[in-house]
């Protein structure tokens, strides 16, 4: 700014000099920007925003190396990467991008569908592309996680090949040409193993693996075959040629499988594909102050991009046995992803120099039984010596720094309490933060949880010549095995409500899929609207079921909505059909504008072919003046019917009011964070309404989830436990805590809390105290860990198998 007040100064006064009769002074002739240079010396920005759009998007695109070896002056326009003016590149950016909505931008969908990507992956291009437009559009991005519905593809669910349960037609046809050309990468066991092992020397494992890479209804666009012919992929002699062969393959067993045809008596909704739905917008998001960004969508190769627009990029490198995730993300079984000392110096500088960062992760641990720490994220460069890492051990997340007040290696951690269990085998969302002034929080679920840093000291002088570490660490040790779906990194302390913000977005690429029901209702553009996203690379997950009409038009003439069915591939599911005891009347004159929600359910359907091939459709028992009668398997006789066909008068508690029971049963709040979380976890899984009729095994287990979890934290609350059992020793092992001596000390508590009520209709306490014996001396058989931890979990086990049962849940 200085420089240009001097130049225009400058200029001021030879202007009142020419006019007082000096000399006059001839001007220089504009200097060109030599086109090849990467250092900009032209004009300087005019306003504000045009330099904030030449630190964010220009900077990174004029390069030689990407945008300005193209559009500039004289090359191709338009000339929005030129390097002689600045100003006229903006003028020239601004019709190529959207800035409330950055992934729309017309520069994001030319270099994401490969247009001169300068990284391996188009996708991390088209990534890296909107976050700098996002950068640069700051406070105008449109943050609202708001959806337009629009009809889908209208297509007739149609009758379908799918592939045998047996791998024999693979093995016949298509095994013998992959495991002869395509096993030195394609097999688990190769020197540079590449997923999908559809060459492994297991024939059962690379049947699973090819069936993701075959397309059994267009042969012609099987990635085997599109593959050599197209993208020209390891060929073993003429790609054309090596093409054809493999299609004469995949023809040869697609034609030896039988069609599987909808069966004309059901009541069927049209089809989709995952493809053809609209995806749910992942606005929303608190990205301020992130200086790194993996969203693991990829899908293929060895690299994991850091998308975050900040320079250099701390691209990791996939070293190990891991795969990546359909519904993006990697699985780290013995793996490592880790970025060079050289782009990882960047969390040095830009962390220190603000002295607070966050470290944000959606993970699923493989397991609670992992030590170590195992590494989930750590920045490194051996065992004993680190600037942070996030950490694992057993129920525990562990947060190591170095800090004035620590050792090198980071320690003392910070670390979930133990007696929480606050980690679990599941999808959680965990972030670490730190400031020098409160030191480290850590978060899950978009929770605090509740531990105080002991250690609380500015940063030490961090070493700038560690990596940034995924999976393990630099030397090979600490393995973490799980899931890693999303990281961000930020040289910020995020605050509570930021966090909370950016675990409800939630994570992974999401889709509403509108089934249409028109044709079955005689209401024009209504549908049955479920979100359905790709669970990991084995399944699909349905949830929020709902009916929606995009015309904005209500219900003329009431409907029934029962039995809803979940189909792929010309057939009714074999699992997760829990939607079948569904019950719903649609009431004239109800408004379908906004989706009308009819179950709070979700489930898992197993993936057959891939998501690009997969079609689904709905089936109903009855919907509107549609039925299908279903004949059961075992057909009653008339003179084995009951005496009354009427359905008994019996309810049970749905979820909010099985949440209440458990509580006051047990003592425990169920504003308990592992309550807590566990309640959100299987909530929609849980019964919705009271009639028995509906309910269904998979609920059960939701019941029996949040039982352990109830009676897990009643059990290590140790006012809670003394109270109902004073004469048990829970510092004793099981043969002595749990001897036939000490036994009812334990078990009568327990029935007389869960079965406070003598009904006619439950079991009797005897009854179950005998039980419950007989599962404590199963229980206590055990080797070499029937110590005093086994005892509290014998009780919990107790506890739960009481909690959990129809003596509860029934009204």
């Amino acid at each position: 700014m200085m420089k240009s007040m001097n130049t225009l100064s400058l200029t001021a006064l030879l202007i009142a000099l020419y006019g007082c009769g000096g000399s006059e002074v001839e001007q220089n002739p504009p200097q060109q920007q030599d086109p090849t240079s990467d250092v900009y010396s032209g004009p300087p920005p005019a306003t504000e925003d045009i330099q904030k759009y030449k630190v964010a998007l220009w900077d990174n695109i004029s390069t030689q190396d990407k945008c300005g070896a193209c559009h500039t002056e004289g090359l191709q326009a338009p000339y929005f990467a030129s390097r002689n003016d600045v100003n006229d590149a903006y003028a020239a950016t601004n019709p190529l991008v959207d800035l409330a909505t950055p992934a729309d931008s017309r520069l994001v969908e030319k270099v994401a569908g490969g247009h001169n990507c300068w990284l391996a992956s188009d996708v991390a291009c088209g990534e890296t592309m909107a976050q700098w437009i996002k950068l640069w559009s700051d406070d105008r991005v449109s943050t609202a996680n708001t959806i337009e519905l629009t009809a889908p593809v209208i297509r007739d669910p149609g009758s379908s090949k799918n592939f045998p349960e047996d791998a024999t037609l693979f093995s016949q046809h298509v095994y013998p040409i992959v495991n002869q050309y395509c096993v030195q990468c394609h097999d688990e066991s190769a020197d540079f193993a590449q997923s999908p092992f559809f060459a492994s020397n297991d024939l059962t494992s690379a049947y699973e693996a090819a069936k993701t890479v075959i397309n059994l209804g267009e042969p012609s666009q099987s990635r085997l075959v599109v593959r050599l012919g197209s993208e020209f992929h390891n060929c073993w002699s003429d790609c054309q040629a090596n093409s054809a062969e493999m299609l004469v393959a995949v023809n040869a067993m697609s034609d030896a499988i039988e069609v599987d045809a909808i069966d004309p008596d059901m009541v069927v909704s049209k089809s989709l594909r995952l493809v053809d739905g609209i995806t749910a917008s992942s606005g929303g998001r608190f990205e301020n102050d992130m200086i790194a960004l993996y969203q693991f969508k990829a899908g293929e190769g060895n690299i994991a991009y850091d998308t975050s627009g900040i320079t250099p990029a701390a691209n990791l490198t996939l070293q190990g046995d891991y795969d990546w995730l359909g519904s993006w993300g990697i699985t780290f079984r013995n793996a490592k992803a880790q970025a060079s000392t050289a782009s990882s110096k960047k969390f040095h500088d830009l962390i220190t120099a603000t002295n607070e960062f966050t470290i944000e992760a959606w993970v699923t641990p493989n397991n609670v039984v992992q030590e170590g720490p195992a590494r989930i994220v750590s920045y490194s460069a051996g065992d004993n010596d680190r600037n942070f890492t996030l950490g694992q051990t057993q129920y525990n997340y562990d947060f190591m720094l170095r800090t004035a007040a620590s050792n090198a290696n980071g320690d003392p951690a910070l670390s979930t309490p133990d007696a929480r269990e606050v980690l679990q085998a599941t999808l959680q969302h965990v972030v670490v933060t730190y400031n020098a002034q409160t030191g480290r929080k850590i978060y899950v679920n978009g929770r605090l949880i509740d531990i105080v840093d002991e250690d609380i000291a500015p940063l030490a002088s961090w070493d700038d010549s560690f990596a940034l570490i995924l999976g393990r660490e630099a030397s090979n040790q600490h393995v973490w095995q799980g899931d890693i779906r999303l990281l961000a990194l930020f040289n910020r302390e995020l605050e509570a409500e930021q966090i909370a913000q950016n675990y409800d977005v939630g994570v992974g690429e999401k889709f509403f899929l509108l089934f249409s029901i028109s044709h079955l209702i005689d209401l024009a553009e209504t549908y049955v609207m479920f979100e359905v996203s790709q669970f990991d690379n084995f399944s699909y997950l349905f949830n929020g079921a709902s009916i929606v009409n995009i015309n904005g038009d209500s219900v003329a003439e009431g409907f029934e909505v029962n039995g809803i069915r979940i189909g792929m591939n010309g057939k009714e599911s074999a699992q997760g059909q829990s939607y079948a005891n569904l019950t719903r009347n649609i009431s004239a004159g109800q408004a379908l504008g906004e989706p009308h929600p009819i179950s709070p359910l979700g489930t898992i359907i197993g993936l057959e072919k891939g998501p690009s091939l997969d079609e689904f459709f709905l089936t109903f028992d009855k919907l509107g003046e549609h039925t299908n009668v279903r004949v059961p398997g075992v057909i009653v006789t008339p003179e084995e019917l009951p005496a009354t066909t009427e359905t008994a008068h019996i309810g049970i508690r749905n979820f909010a009011e099985i949440n209440h029971s458990m509580s006051s049963l047990t003592g425990v709040s169920p504003a308990n964070i592992k309550v807590f979380d566990t309640y959100q976890l299987v909530k929609r899984q849980l019964p919705s309404i009271e009639n028995i009729d509906t309910f269904i095994s998979a609920q059960q287990m939701g019941v029996t989830q949040l039982a352990i979890a109830y009676c897990d934290q009643a059990i290590e609350d140790v006012s809670i436990r003394d109270a109902w059992m004073p004469n048990i020793d829970f510092n004793q092992p099981p043969a002595v805590a749990l001897s036939q001596a000490n036994r009812a000390d334990m078990i009568d508590p327990i029935v007389n809390r869960m079965m406070p009520l003598s009904l006619s209709t439950q079991p009797q306490a005897l009854d179950v105290s005998d039980e419950l014996s007989d599962l404590v001396d199963k229980l206590s058989q055990c080797s070499t860990n029937c110590d005093a931890q086994r005892t509290r979990t014998i009780a919990k086990a107790s506890c739960t198998a009481v909690l959990a049962s129809a003596v509860m849940l029934v009204q």
